[in-house]
């Protein structure tokens, strides 16, 4: 039965992951999660090519760098939620963020590049969705192998990955006052997990 068992928050089992949001129902994590599309769309509209790879502190990424990121964190988020779900107990892959933003050429790349990935990141989260939503209650428990969280169930991977966008949103708005485009955007979840 979809959306089954989703207003009860689900208890983290033994693991290195924090647990701040073990009394916001599933329900509303999906909600969270599901709003990120429209969330990083509205942070990066109105800003120019030179806005986008602005580094107003330049020991931090861009908006640009920052909206590629979250595009090629959500493909290993969407495999780790599929990964745990239908192969619980196996071991995700790990990735280098800084790698990736460097071999991947984030700073370089043009404005076009950040669309995309807005697109891609706004079709991994509607299939996520549409996953998350149809979730039994015993899939909540289902778990994989983090190389730095130690094991983590799909009701964690939603709370990790639903509070990573909304990081790297207000990322985005914090640099938009400081190249005075200033943006609002309500806070979703009330603390940040790190």
């Amino acid at each position: 039965m979809p959306c089954e068992g989703l207003d009860t928050p689900v208890m983290s089992p033994e693991t290195r992951f924090p647990d701040i949001y073990r009394t916001i129902s599933t329900r509303d994590l999906i909600a969270v999660y599901k709003s990120g599309p429209t969330r990083l769309g509205g942070a990066l509209t109105g800003l120019s090519d030179e806005e986008l790879k602005a580094r107003p502190r330049d020991d931090k990424w861009s908006v640009q760098e920052i909206a590629l990121h979250i595009a090629d964190a959500e493909i290993m988020g969407a495999a780790r939620m599929r990964q745990a779900w239908a192969e619980p107990g196996s071991a995700f892959a790990v990735y280098d963020q800084n790698a990736w933003a460097s071999e991947l050429d984030y700073r370089g790349r043009e404005s076009r590049d950040v669309m995309a990935a807005l697109h891609l990141f706004s079709i991994l989260r509607r299939a996520g969705t549409q996953l998350l939503e149809g979730a039994r209650p015993g899939d909540w428990k289902k778990w994989g192998s983090h190389g730095e969280w130690g094991t983590l169930t799909l009701r964690q991977l939603l709370e990790l990955y639903a509070d990573h966008a909304e990081r790297h949103i207000e990322q985005i708005a914090a640099l938009r006052l400081r190249l005075g485009k200033p943006i609002r955007l309500p806070r979703l979840l009330p603390k940040r997990l790190y």
